[in-house]
């Protein structure tokens, strides 16, 4: 269950408590009609109350909202380090290393974030249902945004396909590219035969990432890249098909990485709206933000 607690100010006094529930709380239509007819599923100081109320100033409003439906978490939690930057009672953000799995799948059951974070949110109480908003590679390390419930869950899937949560990447490339700045649009697909492999192919799904060149090195470059489109290694695939792959890509380049053991690939920052709040939050990985000073 989810619940929601406003305290009622001068600028909500003598409003409707749907109007509140609906500008200040975002609640959908859906989600204010299933709360009323909830026992106590709206509430004014404890007291159930009719949407049509218009409350004063210092009283409380509860809002009581049930999961659709019950879920059963299919990953197994297990222990193991956490790194934890950003929680709340609706989200968990944490930093995946380069090498892990996300979720458990073909020969890793039990060592991925994801069971770590089924163990992690079982011991908060909070259920062990692992939520992921998005994914990573198992070689690219960075952020993890998870939610805590099925409305958040909704609510930040809402973000991303309207384009208000966004994540930036960092990456490591040969060479040195001719622009600073520079957008590709390459439509990305399978090759047939290969299990993993993908290529840049007319026939493809539409692909966008946008780069920018942070600091060139020796013999390799710096850029932050920003994806439009979320396709299977579309980072690495296009910034080898402008001849620039990324260091430690085993798979598009030659597997060297001087600089660190790896794939140079880190997805450093991520901005979206708390799904309830709607209070901007913006999320830096442990080096990221030097990089952009």
């Amino acid at each position: 269950m989810k619940i929601l607690e406003l305290e009622i100010d001068e600028k909500l006094e003598g409003k409707s408590l749907e109007k509140i529930l609906r500008e200040n709380l975002g609640l959908s239509r859906r989600e204010v009609s299933r709360a009323k007819f909830q026992l106590k599923g709206i509430c004014i100081d404890g007291r159930r109350q009719r949407i049509t109320y218009r409350p004063s100033v210092g009283q409380n409003l509860q809002v009581r909202l049930e999961e659709l439906q019950e879920e059963k978490s299919r990953v197994k939690p297990c222990a193991g380090e956490l790194e934890i930057l950003y929680e709340d009672r609706d989200l968990l953000v944490t930093e995946k290393p380069g090498g892990m799995p996300c979720h458990p799948g073909r020969g890793h059951y039990e060592d991925t974030l994801g069971n770590r974070v089924a163990e992690y949110l079982q011991k908060q109480g909070e259920g062990g249902i692992v939520r992921a908003v998005g994914r990573l590679d198992k070689d690219t390390f960075g952020l993890m945004v998870y939610a805590k419930n099925q409305m958040a869950a909704a609510r930040l899937s809402a973000q991303k396909q309207d384009g208000r949560f966004q994540k930036i990447y960092y990456a490591l490339v040969k060479g040195k590219l001719e622009q600073r700045e520079g957008e590709i649009t390459a439509s990305i697909a399978p090759i047939p035969g290969e299990k993993l492999k993908m290529q840049i192919h007319p026939q493809g799904k539409t692909a966008c990432t946008r780069y920018q060149v942070l600091e060139e090195r020796e013999n390799c470059t710096l850029v932050k890249c920003r994806i439009f489109t979320g396709r299977t290694h579309q980072i690495r695939v296009h910034m080898a098909g402008i001849g620039h792959p990324l260091l430690g890509d085993v798979i598009y380049g030659d597997g060297q990485n001087p600089v660190f053991e790896g794939l140079a690939l880190y997805a450093g920052r991520v901005e979206f709206y708390q799904p309830f709040t709607q209070e901007k939050i913006v999320l830096w990985g442990r080096a990221a933000k030097k990089w952009e000073v």
